[in-house]
């Protein structure tokens, strides 16, 4: 192993690297949705004819460095070099919402970069890059080696960029259907990669669209559920005008939860009711060179500065607006100073070229400052600044200082930001008015009247319940995940909407929402992330105590307040000693990012432990199918990886005994909905092949389909079981068979049919001297007659029935 900070060798058993003291602490192996970029150096043989060892060397450092340091400056991380080949990661090991945007962003800047590197150093070095999203399996080989990925998105990856031409990068399916609406392609159509059997569909990323972090907006929705917010933000307005005084507004929550559609609704508002000149700008996360770019948009509308106007036009604009704001003679030496501070702030080095970077910088903020000043002593002005966590310190300085420099003035800065904000700046107490909303998830019907709106009509109960557990409440899941379902089919409108599919959660998420939730995971602190593992693991919900014992074994002496901390932060609630998952996205991402072997321990364990509990309990009844759920689960993941280190070796019995019992508890209290899954689960365990286990199961999940009115499945069932007893000697399975064909023929009103079949499965049932068998088949052929019309035929099969199962 290597160190993560120095790369030196590490001695076998060290806690600490001995040679820069970073701690060494081995990441568990992970399952993560990633985007890969695999980059080559083309021309690089032929660069290196000819030329001295060391030459040659200094031209890979200085291509290799510029291109890591973009990778870096992206958020991805290099996982490997490999001669003339990088590859890095974007997602592992840790998440951002938009990673795939990230990779193809940074790809991109890449070949910018080789080109300019190679261009000083007269080389016809050139790279070509593939790019692939999906999901690997990321952690460091027991053999020794460093962390890396795993997987067959990696392999698709190095076609992609064998694919692409000197100079271009070639994304897969997955990263365009994620970047499509940021970034511009061509597509390449499907070709055929080496190595590979199936043809890959593939595309050239040409440019992207849009500054980083800008989220592209669907159709607008009615804002729904923050009457009581906007009924605040309402007030601050008139006050800031009215008092004539500074207000800051905080809007404060995770992603997705409608901070930018509340702030939108406020600036309509300063607009509309308070006759307020707005300016907006955006913080971005990555890849802007000039620190103060969000104030610089707000001071490009202010000036009416179009991307496309040339140096002379932005500066003759610049000018004017000073010149409209402060009155001041448009020849003067201030105006003209004022005017270049704005450039310089708008990121233009050319409007002060004989000052040094300090004053600069502070002769841009005193521009700024004093034609804000003028403009707002005019009419009342509102600031937007958008996504404020992503800030610069020199930006969260400015916002401190204009707010007491406009202190007396009607001035309303309104921004957005997530809840990590708080920990690394806190507003400078001054003269102004400071107004903070924590915007917590919809509720329950606000949910609703939301899913309404996008549907277009009131959603059936079963669609609507589904959809506001799985969101949680956040209005951005819930828009991306009736997105999800109507693009792949899963819903659709057919004069009312309706889940074709009502297995929501088989549906992959898209990876932009997911990296939403991993990226709030992966900030977590270590006994933070394993609990809510741990909960993820049981369930939705569930009891407290069955997150105790593995808290205590990782060394979580406080459980209590590990959950406490959770709920803080929206990702759990906790009553009594019940959690519950917020959002069942939350739930989900949890759980998908364990590995399938620490998936089918942790099962094992939670079934142990609800083993125990039943028994001190003596509740066993009440368990069953949480037993049987998790034991299945436990030893299906076993079974698919073809064993786990930590389970029994009789996993597979042990789960197909729980799933029993839960079956036959089931059909005692006709809850025929409840075993389907069961039987399911069992017939997965199953050995492959024909076999009297193997009927059972199909002759009891034929009987539950029944009773649940699915009798194309019933049929299916049951003619599988016929096909393995066809010219065989298995007087019970046909006996069984021919009673549950019975039943389906009278659920289909086939009455002279059921009823030879039923007198048939009697017949096998007497000669066996099965006293249950034929009680039951006498029992449901009285009910055959009864809705032949023959109730006297009735009566008898049914006395006939009691006195053999009395006898």
């Amino acid at each position: 192993m290597k160190c993560p900070a120095c790369a030196t060798v590490i001695p076998e058993g060290a806690r600490f690297c001995p040679t820069c003291g970073h701690l060494l602490q081995a990441r568990a192996d992970e399952r993560r949705v990633v985007t890969v970029v695999f980059a080559d150096l083309v021309g690089f043989t032929g660069y290196s004819e000819g030329r001295d060892p060391e030459q040659v060397k200094n031209l890979v450092d200085r291509c290799f460095e510029r291109l890591v340091g973009d990778i870096t400056a992206f958020g991805g991380r290099v996982d490997k070099i490999m001669g003339d080949a990088i590859v890095a990661l974007f997602g592992a090991p840790v998440a951002h919402e938009d990673d795939a945007e990230r990779a193809v962003r940074a790809a991109l800047q890449m070949q910018r970069s080789l080109a300019s590197v190679t261009g000083e150093l007269d080389s016809e070095v050139q790279l070509r890059i593939g790019v692939n999203t999906g999901e690997v399996l990321v952690g460091a080989l027991r053999a020794g080696g460093d962390y890396t990925a795993m997987g067959d998105v990696v392999n698709v990856a190095s076609r992609l960029q064998t694919l692409a031409q000197p100079g271009q990068v070639v994304v897969g399916s997955a990263t365009y259907a994620e970047t499509r609406e940021m970034v511009s392609y061509d597509c390449l159509g499907e070709v055929q990669a080496r190595g590979r059997e199936e043809p890959i569909t593939a595309w050239r990323a040409v440019a992207v669209l849009a500054p980083p972090g800008y989220r592209p907006r669907r159709a607008p929705t009615p804002l729904v559920g923050r009457a009581e917010e906007l009924g605040v933000l309402r007030h601050a307005l008139a006050a800031a005008v009215g008092r004539r005084r500074a207000h800051l507004v905080l809007l404060l929550g995770e992603a997705g939860i409608g901070k930018s559609r509340l702030a939108t609704e406020v600036a309509i508002m300063a607009r509309e009711e308070n006759g307020a000149v707005v300016l907006e700008g955006r913080c971005v996360p990555y890849g802007e060179a000039n620190v103060w770019w969000p104030v610089a948009e707000a001071v490009r509308q202010a000036c009416g500065i179009e991307p496309s106007d040339p140096a002379d036009v932005s500066a003759d604009k610049s000018l004017t607006a000073v010149v409209r704001a402060t009155a001041l003679p448009r020849d003067s030496a201030e105006a003209v100073r004022l005017a270049d501070g704005l450039r310089y702030l708008m990121g233009d080095e050319d409007a002060l070229p004989d000052v040094d970077p300090t004053r600069a910088a502070e002769d841009a903020r005193r521009s700024l400052l004093a034609v804000l000043e003028a403009s707002a002593a005019q009419q009342p002005l509102v600031l937007v600044l958008s996504e404020l966590h992503w800030a610069d310190k020199l930006v969260l300085d400015l916002v401190d200082q204009l707010l007491d420099r406009l202190r007396h003035l009607p001035v309303v800065l309104v921004a957005t930001a997530r809840p990590e904000l708080e920990e690394r700046w806190a507003p400078m107490p001054t003269r102004h008015n400071l107004v903070a909303l924590h915007l917590d998830p919809l509720d329950a019907q606000a949910g609703r009247d939301l899913l309404t709106s996008l549907l277009g009509e009131e959603p059936p109960r079963e669609l609507r319940d589904a959809l506001l557990e799985r969101s949680g409440g956040n209005p951005f899941f819930l828009e991306e995940l009736v997105a999800l379902l109507t693009e792949a089919g899963v819903l659709r409108h057919e004069g009312a909407y309706r889940l074709v599919d009502s297995n929501m959660a088989a549906q992959e998420l898209p990876a932009t929402l997911r990296g939403l939730v991993a990226a709030r995971l992966d900030a977590l602190p270590p006994f933070e992330r394993a609990a809510l593992e741990d909960a993820a693991v049981f369930g939705r919900t569930g009891p407290v105590a069955s997150l105790v014992a593995p808290a205590e074994a990782r060394g979580d002496v406080d459980l209590r307040a590990t959950l406490r901390e959770l709920s803080s932060k929206d990702l759990l609630g906790v009553v009594d000693d019940e959690f519950e998952f917020r959002s069942e996205l939350v739930r989900e991402v949890a759980y998908e990012t364990l590995t399938k072997s620490e998936r089918a321990r942790r099962h094992a364990a939670m079934a142990d432990w609800l083993a125990a509990t039943a028994r001190a309990t003596d509740r066993e009844d009440e368990y069953l199918e949480q037993l049987a759920h998790h034991y299945g689960a436990a030893a299906e993941l076993d079974k698919e990886l073809g064993g786990v280190d930590g389970l029994p070796s009789e996993i597979c019995d042990i789960a197909l005994q729980s799933i029993e019992r839960a079956a036959v508890r089931a059909k005692q209290r006709d809850m025929h909905a409840v075993s389907i899954p069961l039987l399911d689960r069992a017939l997965r365990l199953l050995p492959p092949g024909p076999g009297r286990p193997m009927r059972r199961v199909l002759l009891e999940r034929a009987r539950a389909r029944t009773h649940l009115h699915d009798l194309t499945g019933a049929r299916e069932d049951l003619a599988e079981v016929f096909r393995q007893i066809e010219g065989g000697h298995h007087p019970v399975s046909r006996a069984r068979a021919l009673a549950v064909q019975g039943h389906i023929l009278q659920t289909e009103g086939d009455l002279t049919a059921s009823a030879a079949s039923l007198d048939e499965a009697i017949d096998v049932w007497r000669t066996l001297g099965d006293a249950r068998g034929e009680a039951e088949a006498l029992s449901m052929r009285g009910m055959t007659s009864l809705f032949a019309g023959k109730p006297e035929h009735a009566e008898a099969s049914i006395r006939q029935a009691l006195e053999v199962f009395r006898s």
